[in-house]
């Protein structure tokens, strides 16, 4: 598998740094990457569909359109969900504009090469989930679904109903506590009828969640001291939150 990886920054040496550590990062990997780099919103836009990374370094102060533009355009535009941002900027006060297109990392100029390690090694990990399958029986049946296509796990009457982000539902009998345990990282348990994949989560308050497809759910009690630590581990809260 070659991983793709993309870059935007107006300022050239930054491009070319960034460059260099990912390279070397997936050399020790020994890993193929293939890296490109804009260095304005306007050109990534146009280019960014067809390259289609799986990671994009992007820039918050690009001359003309920013880069909150060009993660708007990635995510409303292009309907891309699965693309991992990581904004880069000199400055931290972005907070809430930047939470609204669910970046997986926001990283301060100059950037250290350890702290672009670690959130790159917990991209390719959530990536690699993202391909594994959940697996469930019904009717004597065996089914399965990457975990990338879950948005949540609800139960109801010893039910299991799995709602994927297509939206479509399928249903078979068990209990949340039977699986919970056994889930990847991304997905957190709110209250005792639910299971939501942090990666489907459009926004948050202190007691429920707002799903991408519209759908508030409560968060327990409970819960929320764990909901709170399941995002912290997750990458989204650092700097961005």
């Amino acid at each position: 598998m070659i991983y793709k990886v993309a870059i935007c920054d107006d300022e050239i040496n930054q491009c070319a740094v960034l460059e260099k550590i990912i390279i070397e990062y997936f050399n020790n990997r020994a890993e193929k990457c293939e890296v490109e780099v804009w260095y304005d919103s306007m050109s990534l836009c146009r280019d960014i569909k067809e390259f289609n990374p799986q990671i994009l370094f992007l820039d918050i102060e690009l001359p003309g359109d920013n880069g909150v533009y060009a993660g708007k355009y990635i995510r409303e535009t292009l309907h891309n969900d699965r693309m991992n941002i990581v904004f880069i900027s000199h400055k931290t006060s972005y907070a809430m504009e930047l939470f609204q297109i669910h970046p997986y990392d926001f990283l301060i100029k100059p950037i250290d090469d350890n702290v672009l390690y670690d959130t790159m090694t917990k991209i390719l990990q959530l990536e690699d989930v993202q391909k594994k399958e959940f697996r469930y029986t019904y009717n004597k049946t065996g089914y399965s679904i990457p975990y990338g296509e879950i948005m949540l796990f609800s139960s109801r009457n010893k039910t299991i109903t799995i709602c994927k982000t297509d939206g479509e539902s399928v249903s078979y009998y068990g209990k949340l506590s039977d699986i919970v345990s056994n889930l990847p990282f991304q997905f957190v348990c709110i209250s005792k009828s639910y299971i939501v994949n942090i990666k489907c989560i459009k926004s948050w308050k202190s007691d429920a969640v707002l799903l991408k497809n519209g759908m508030e759910i409560s968060i327990a009690q409970s819960k929320r001291a764990s909901f709170k630590q399941a995002i912290f581990n997750y990458g989204r809260s650092k700097e961005v939150i």
